[in-house]
């Protein structure tokens, strides 16, 4: 009995060329990072921000740095400092 062999199927190879779209997913994640932040804390009143160790002024320095940068480590940072302070 004769078989047939079918074509042998591969996954598709990444190259170093179509890896370049991959910056353009982080500023994604990042914007939608921010609209989750700004939809946490946005509505927070100022004495609420404080115990968490927040200013609005510092969340609206989070939410306008550039894209490149993390918004939630500058939070961090931010809350992190303010703790020390006590």
């Amino acid at each position: 009995m004769a078989q047939t062999q079918s074509p042998k199927r591969t996954a598709p190879v990444l190259v170093g060329a179509s890896l370049s779209f991959l910056p353009l997913l982080d500023l994604l994640a990042e914007a939608l990072r921010r609209r989750r932040i700004r939809r946490s804390y946005g509505p927070m009143s100022d004495a609420q921000l404080r115990d968490i160790g927040l200013t609005p002024y510092e969340l609206e320095v989070a939410l306008s740095l550039p894209l490149e940068r993390n918004a939630s480590d500058h939070l961090a940072a931010a809350a992190a400092t303010e703790a020390a302070k006590w």
